[in-house]
């Protein structure tokens, strides 16, 4: 083993303990009700863009923003909206490969 990979052995094992031993913060309950607001209009954008993206034929940057509306999405209707359109962009994608 070379001290190349050494190193990077080293530096992973200190970031997954890192990651491990870190506190989790959570927002206080009125942060969250500000942020959640705020999420679902950023989930808006990204479904506008991705809708954009789609109607150009861009099927992978659409993909990629459903994807990123969805991570962020904390309305019910919305997140079931999302998802159905990023299926069928999946589906679209499977058949042209």
């Amino acid at each position: 083993m070379t001290s190349k990979h050494i190193f990077s052995l080293t530096a992973a094992c200190g970031l997954a303990c890192t990651l491990l031993l870190s506190p989790v913060l959570l927002p206080m309950p009125c942060q969250a009700a500000a942020a959640s607001s705020s999420t679902n209009a950023l989930s808006r954008e990204y479904l506008k863009e991705a809708r954009t993206f789609r109607a150009q034929g861009r099927y992978e940057l659409a993909r990629q923003s459903y994807v990123q509306a969805l991570s962020v999405c904390h309305d019910r209707k919305e997140y079931e909206t999302i998802k159905q359109e990023l299926n069928g962009i999946e589906m679209l994608l499977r058949t042209m490969r």
